[in-house]
Parts: structure tokens; sequence; C-alpha cells
């Protein structure tokens, strides 16, 4: 189960990305492979399901969301968390 806390943190950094027309299921959550969250295939949004996919270079404590594939100048990238 995640957290309302995380959640929150995604959607709000989903915010921009959706508002600049990009759409959510082109949208990846990279997380931390040893993360709890990384357990979990995908998470509802209030904007639709995201999928969740460990990034093996991603350190514990960090997550962001990628637009996959990257579009040239949209806006396909946000932190969701860094230390």
């Amino acid at each position: 189960m995640i957290s309302p806390v995380a959640i929150q943190m995604i959607e709000i950094a989903l915010t921009p990305i959706i508002r600049s027309g990009k759409r959510v299921d082109n949208i990846n959550l990279m997380v931390c492979p040893t993360s709890n969250i990384s357990q979990l295939l995908n998470i509802e949004t209030r904007f639709g399901l995201v999928k969740i996919v460990p990034g093996d270079c991603v350190p514990k404590g960090y997550s962001y969301l990628i637009e996959k594939p990257l579009s040239i100048g949209g806006k396909g990238f946000a932190w969701v968390s860094k230390k």
C-alpha cells in the first residue's frame, strides 16, 4: 500500500506535465529498485494510472516522472523526490 503523502507528491509533480498536454499513459515513475513502491506495477492518480519502473541507476530516496518516449520541446520530466 502506498501512502497518501506519496500519492500527493506524485500528483503535484505530474500536474505541470499533464497541463502541458502530455498523456498520463506515456509517463513512467522511475524509482529505486529496493524501494517499497518498486514492488507495485502502477499507481492510481487523479490523472489516471502511472506505470512504476524500477531503475537500476535511481538511488534510494530519489524518484522522477518521465515521458516515454520523451518528446522534443515538451515538459516530459519532473522530480517527485530527491535528497
